[in-house]
């Protein structure tokens, strides 16, 4: 397998190795993802019908409604949330749940942001690991 180390910004930290979801469009949660499942359920995005439990999810940038974390918090609660997540520019919509369940569930959801350039450099991997301890991530294709 081949690999590739990103440089990254970490919003949330944490150490983890999972299967990539990559797309290059936003995202919301609100209304998208059932967060019973991790199902993907909006016909408009590219992860439709996909499930993004246990995965890393990568989309750009987060769009639409504040209850973002609390489908993830939800999520976290069910037994379905991502892995881990990466965005070129993440925002507190996206961040809370992630944050939030760490620190009162410890339960670490990986945040990082790249730079536009590296992040489409994600395209076709299939796994992403990521390390508390460096600001970087590995990419496995």
């Amino acid at each position: 397998m081949e690999k590739l180390t990103l440089k990254c910004k970490y919003a949330v930290t944490g150490d983890v190795r999972a299967e990539l979801m990559w797309c290059n469009e936003p995202m919301s949660f609100w209304g998208t993802v059932d967060p019973q499942s991790g199902l993907i359920r909006d016909r408009r995005h590219p992860f439709y019908q996909q499930n993004m439990n246990g995965k890393v999810l990568a989309f750009p940038t987060p769009k639409g409604s504040s209850g973002t974390g609390l489908i993830i918090l939800e999520q976290v609660r069910t037994h379905c949330a991502p892995a881990a997540i990466i965005n070129v520019r993440s925002d507190p919509v996206v961040l809370t749940g992630p944050l939030i369940a760490k620190r009162f569930y410890n339960y670490a959801i990986p945040v990082v942001n790249l730079s536009e350039e590296d992040y489409m450099k994600l395209e076709g991997a299939r796994e992403v690991q990521f390390f508390t301890d460096r600001d970087e991530i590995e990419v496995y294709f």
